[in-house]
């Protein structure tokens, strides 16, 4: 009997042991937006100075990627009166630096929110980082192991 006892309780500490050997390939880590940039051109602006009546490219830059997150959900939204920008929802798979782009025709200083959902599967909550933007705003939440969420803001002028 001991030693069935002393078998059972040596596979017992094995399997705890490899269980928890792979408990960090599952952490998530939140992708750390540095900043929202505009292009008209092919050529980076100010988001103080976008010309009116022009195409301009918009991009949520990442200064590092994140990590365990199967997909990504971003909400662009802006009070400025754009054509042919993408609002509402646009959901990817991959982990780049998600663009629109747009045309505005009436001056004035605006603001863009880009709100962005994050789907993952981990075994905790990630750290949420803590950024901060020129013009703008970043902030995050986490919700437990399911997801998270970031909301971007940049205030923007049209001339």
């Amino acid at each position: 009997m001991n030693r069935f006892l002393l078998i059972f309780g040596i596979v017992i500490a094995s399997a705890f042991a490899v269980s928890c050997d792979n408990d960090d390939d599952y952490g998530v880590v939140l992708p750390v937006y540095q900043d929202v940039v505009f292009a008209q051109g092919g050529t980076q602006i100010s988001s103080r100075a976008i010309a009116a009546g022009q195409p301009v490219t918009v991009t949520l830059v990442q200064a590092k990627k994140g990590k365990g997150i199967y997909r990504y959900n971003y909400t662009w939204s802006s009070d400025a009166e754009l054509q042919n920008f993408q609002m509402g929802q646009q959901a990817s798979e991959n982990n780049t630096d998600p663009t629109n782009s747009f045309t505005a025709t009436t001056p004035g200083d605006y603001t863009m929110t880009i709100k962005v959902r994050f789907d993952y599967s981990g075994n905790k909550a990630p750290t949420v980082p803590n950024v901060e933007i020129v013009n703008g705003t970043v902030s995050y939440s986490a919700a437990g192991a399911l997801y998270g969420e970031a909301i971007i803001t940049k205030q923007f002028t049209i001339r």
